[in-house]
């Protein structure tokens, strides 16, 4: 896939992944075991970049208003509808529309995999990020088996098989950052594959058995894969 048939990709809003993510039985509580305590833990104001539908937007407007940039205008149109309260602009991450220090927390998830160039954009969430204030990144990590197969059928995640811890940290290198912690979760991410709802099965995971047969399997895989391996890695900074 070229770079603009990518970007094609992500620019229309999908109302589909928005649900699958926010609200499908099945999947909804697999977001929010990743999400739930870490999100929680940001203080407002509070910027995402790369926001694309809002679903993360969703889970952060429980405690306040946050703010949210996608480069697509459909998506962030879908956003300022979805996730009322929260402020949406269209704009670019390598080039935020935002003063310096402004913000208390910026949230990056999902994004960095797809840019050119992730430094320009780890450089703009902590121009904009004030003293003191939080720095979350979210990426899959290409060397989990899981991210692999979906890097490998999916045109438009090409970028995870290139994409590491070691990016990450790469990406925030030299940074005006104390605190770098870095941690590893969800080992062994059955549930996104096998319910995703365009090329899995979400149904299956709606019935509370088979809920707990995938919680079991995952909980066995984690076991076996060490964290280095693991699906998601994030990385939690502080701004100097």
């Amino acid at each position: 896939m070229s770079r603009s048939m990518a970007e094609d990709r992500f620019a229309a809003a999908d109302a589909a992944h928005f649900h699958w993510t926010t609200a499908d039985p099945g999947f909804a509580p697999v977001e929010e075991a990743l999400l739930g305590p870490r999100l929680g833990a940001l203080a407002f104001p509070c910027l995402e970049i790369g926001c694309g539908e809002g679903t993360n937007l969703v889970r952060l407007a429980r405690r306040g208003q946050p703010f949210g940039i996608d480069r697509s205008l459909a998506r962030a149109r879908f956003a300022a509808r979805a996730v009322p309260g929260a402020h949406l602009a269209a704009a670019d991450a390598h080039a935020l529309p935002f003063r310096d220090g402004v913000f208390a927390s910026v949230l990056i998830r999902d994004l960095l995999h797809h840019l050119v160039e992730p430094r320009r954009a780890a450089v703009e969430a902590v121009r904009v990020l004030a003293p003191g204030g939080t720095l979350l990144v979210i990426e899959p990590n290409g060397r989990n088996p899981f991210v692999a197969l979906q890097a490998r059928f999916v045109p438009a995640e090409r970028g995870l098989r290139r994409f590491t811890p070691s990016s990450v940290m790469a990406a925030l290198e030299g940074l005006p950052l104390a605190e770098r912690v870095l941690e590893m979760a969800q080992g062994f991410p059955i549930r996104r594959l096998l319910l995703h709802y365009r090329f899995g099965w979400p149904s299956v995971g709606r019935t509370r058995a088979a809920a707990r047969v995938l919680e079991r399997l995952e909980r066995l895989g984690e076991r076996l894969l060490p964290p280095a391996r693991w699906s998601y890695t994030v990385v939690r900074s502080r701004r100097r």
